[in-house]
């Protein structure tokens, strides 16, 4: 009786390690999530661009930021667009740009956060030329301990198509080093998030 209470107790404790391996594998962390072919087309019909972002952080984050930041020809000359700041531990990340059909040229930026609390949504709208070109990209893979502050996506623009490329991976790997991949646009707008301990 004595062997087998050993053995069941053995048994106990290694299905609760695994368990919790498996949940500290799913701890700070941030990836693109696999979208369904319905969700897709839901996107598709509702954004010019779009990007998904799942997280999933422990209780030593206290705060998680994002905003967009405007580049010209390379330069900085809006930081913060649309920031948003909250407490969330886990959630999704969703950031979409979608055009008017009017002669305004406008672009309207959204950021949300959903997370169990419900949803936080931005949003701001930008003049976009209608002739102007665009490519857009995000990161595949997405290290947290990398750098503070995160490079999610990027929507450049450019005023006719010569020349058009997404941006490199080691640019959202590290942006401060590869800033002058931004000097080919005309606008670029790049999507950052922060986690703070």
């Amino acid at each position: 009786m004595n062997i087998i209470k050993k053995v069941f107790l053995s048994i106990i404790i290694s299905l609760l390690l695994l368990s919790l391996v498996a949940c500290n594998a799913n701890e700070n962390n941030l990836s693109v999530p696999e979208l369904t072919a319905r969700e897709d087309a839901i996107l598709a019909n509702t954004s010019e661009h779009s990007f998904l972002f799942d997280f999933n952080v422990d209780d030593t984050y206290k705060e998680m930021t994002v905003w967009v930041e405007k580049y010209e020809f390379g330069k900085l000359v809006e930081d913060e667009k649309g920031r948003m700041t909250g407490i969330e531990k886990n959630g999704t990340i969703i950031f979409t740009t979608s055009r008017t059909d009017d002669e305004q040229n406008l672009s309207f930026f959204n950021i949300s956060i959903q997370s169990d609390d419900g949803v936080t949504t931005g949003s701001y709208s930008e003049k976009i030329a209608e002739k102007d070109s665009s490519v857009s990209g995000s990161i595949e893979t997405i290290n947290m301990l990398n750098t503070n502050k995160l490079v999610l996506a990027s929507i450049c623009y450019l005023n006719g198509d010569e020349g058009m490329h997404s941006l490199s991976n080691d640019f959202y790997n590290d942006m401060d080093s590869h800033i002058n991949e931004l000097k080919d646009y005309d606008v670029a707008y790049i999507l950052r998030s922060e986690f703070t301990k």
